[in-house]
């Protein structure tokens, strides 16, 4: 498809690049003593429960009922699972204190640009559920906010899911962008998957099938996506423009899962499944290479600012 927008321009120029690159420097620079270090402590810390739990199970094996033996032998497998966190603990914080440092200057072309780990975003109280994405509870790892050539956004890592325990389902994984556009839609419009059979009978039969039905007229984007409105009118001409342009766009490059968007008010929800965390790094013993690992979370949030830009000035 045609190029909508120029994302050269959305990149960053050479001198925060090199900020970038001296960040990563500095941390390879110091990777080698810190694996050294976790390689180290995992030996003695697991080597020391191991001798433990021998000892442990020896004596409930000769000195008590022969009953408490695989009872004891579970509870040190789960208290393993500790130990091996405790070992790791001091690595992983070294790799969130890179995160720390260096998410913040890769995004430092966004003004106002703020990083937090595991925090909830804000938005998420009144984004909408139903139909779009279904949620009782929600998990949250990296979030970025800040504004970008006037778009106010918030892009959280973010897992969704509904019910618990067997019946847990995962509803949404992956990234969801948050912005404030320039017009009002004056109601709700969503752009969800497609439905199969079952779960559209299940959603009428709760009242979730009470928006209306919009077409984009664009075979390729209908096939995945469903647009409902409870603003036919207001809807139409959206749906049928520059938004179906957009989600086709966003196909075209992120090709894990259907694109779910959400109009509501001034406020637009997109959200981009992905089956890896979105600002993944190597484990502590892999040095980080900029071009495998960093240009790929440059390129991702430029592709996402390039069509939050898009749908920004839809009207």
């Amino acid at each position: 498809m045609d190029v909508m927008v120029d994302e050269a321009a959305l990149t960053p120029d050479n001198a925060a690049l090199e900020e970038v690159r001296a960040a990563v420097e500095a941390y390879n620079a110091a990777r080698p003593k810190v694996a050294r270090d976790m390689y180290l402590t995992v030996t003695l810390v697991l080597g020391v429960y191991l001798l433990f739990s021998a000892l442990v199970l020896y004596l409930v094996a000769t000195q008590i009922e022969e009953d408490w033996t695989f009872f004891t032998l579970f509870i040190l497998i789960a208290g393993a699972t500790f130990a091996w966190k405790f070992a790791v603990a001091p690595a992983k914080r070294f790799q969130q204190g890179l995160r720390d440092r260096l998410l913040p200057l890769v995004f430092g072309f966004v003004d106002e640009v703020q990083y937090v780990h595991g925090a909830t975003p804000r938005f998420l109280s009144g984004m909408p559920g139903k139909e779009f994405v279904p949620r009782d509870r929600a998990q949250h790892g990296d979030m970025i906010a800040g504004i970008h050539e006037g778009l106010v956004f918030t892009l959280s890592e973010t897992e969704l899911s509904t019910g618990s325990g067997k019946s847990r389902q995962t509803t949404f994984k992956g990234v969801i962008f948050h912005f404030l556009r320039e017009e009002e839609f004056p109601g709700l419009l969503i752009a969800a998957r497609k439905p199969n059979a079952v779960q559209r009978f299940m959603r009428d039969l709760f009242g979730g099938g009470a928006l209306a039905l919009v077409t984009s007229g664009n075979p390729e984007v209908d096939a995945l996506h469903e647009f409902r409105t409870d603003r036919a009118e207001a809807a139409t001409p959206i749906v049928q423009g520059t938004l179906a342009k957009a989600l086709d766009y966003l196909a075209s490059v992120w090709r894990d899962d259907v694109v779910r968007l959400a109009l509501k008010d001034r406020e637009c929800y997109l959200l981009v499944p992905a089956k890896k965390d979105f600002f993944e790094l190597p484990p502590v013993d892999t040095p980080i290479d900029f071009d495998r690992y960093i240009k790929p979370m440059i390129r991702d949030l430029v592709t996402l600012l390039a069509t939050a830009q898009l749908v920004r000035k839809i009207g």
